[in-house]
């Protein structure tokens, strides 16, 4: 299952493999951004 990453303050736009790896990488973005949120978005299928 694929998850997206997007952010409200850029245009981060990643896809992550699974849930572990966006979170982590929402974790990085939020902290070196610390005004920034970013939300996890499970990728529907086509």
């Amino acid at each position: 299952m694929a998850y997206v990453l997007q952010c409200d303050s850029c245009d981060l736009d990643r896809e992550c493999s699974d849930w572990a790896e966006a979170n982590r990488y929402a974790s990085d973005h939020e902290a070196e951004y610390v005004d920034h949120w970013v939300s996890i978005v499970e990728r529907q299928a086509a």
